[in-house]
């Protein structure tokens, strides 16, 4: 997660300043801090997809970075805390952190809404440019299902599609409420995922 959360960091400073809250920089320090005395994932099967989605989500401007960090990956990063935090078989540092994680990425979320409908707009205009923006990520995302199984799944309990079904509702329910239509979302979604 330092990964993801340090690229959102990066991108929320170049372009999106306003999402830049100071929970976000902590808890970003404290990943940053954890990898410091050895938690890193360094070599594991989920280095390539995560360097492949990464590298979909180099956001350039403010109104990509919104959609890509703000929403998408902000959601997705709150499905993963949410869980972690509700996970027995987690130390109970684990579990504060998730917890921590998921309280800044709520309040980035919270502002990120406000700002897209301010800039982009809601409705149809919104879901063409969220569309656009998004379908290299979410395709990208798949790539990730067996590594998160083989790293967290059996030791953890952690599956990808658990991850993927709070996400996806997550995601859906932010985006209507945004306007955007609930099949054109789906679509989205199942046409990203397997690439159409």
């Amino acid at each position: 997660m330092r990964r993801f959360e340090t690229l959102a960091v990066d991108r929320y400073t170049t372009h999106a300043p306003a999402l830049l809250l100071a929970a976000k920089q902590r808890f970003v320090g404290t990943l940053a801090a954890d990898e410091a005395a050895g938690g890193s994932l360094a070599g594991s099967p989920l280095d390539r997809p995560t360097d492949a989605l990464l590298a979909r989500a180099q956001s350039p401007d403010e109104a990509s970075t919104l959609l890509v960090q703000g929403l998408v990956l902000e959601i997705l990063a709150q499905a993963i805390y949410r869980l972690v935090a509700g996970k027995d078989g987690v130390s109970d540092v684990s579990r504060t952190r998730a917890a921590d994680g998921l309280a800044a990425s709520e309040a980035v979320g919270a502002i990120a809404a406000v700002r897209i409908a301010e800039l982009i707009g809601t409705g149809d205009p919104l879901y063409v440019r969220f569309a656009a923006v998004t379908y290299d990520v979410l395709g990208a995302l798949d790539g990730l299902a067996d590594p998160v199984d083989r790293v967290f799944g059996e030791r953890f309990g952690l599956r990808f599609a658990d991850v993927m079904g709070e996400f996806t509702a997550d995601l859906i329910s932010t985006c209507t409420a945004l306007g955007m239509q609930r099949r054109k979302v789906v679509a989205q979604l199942a046409g990203a995922a397997m690439g159409i």
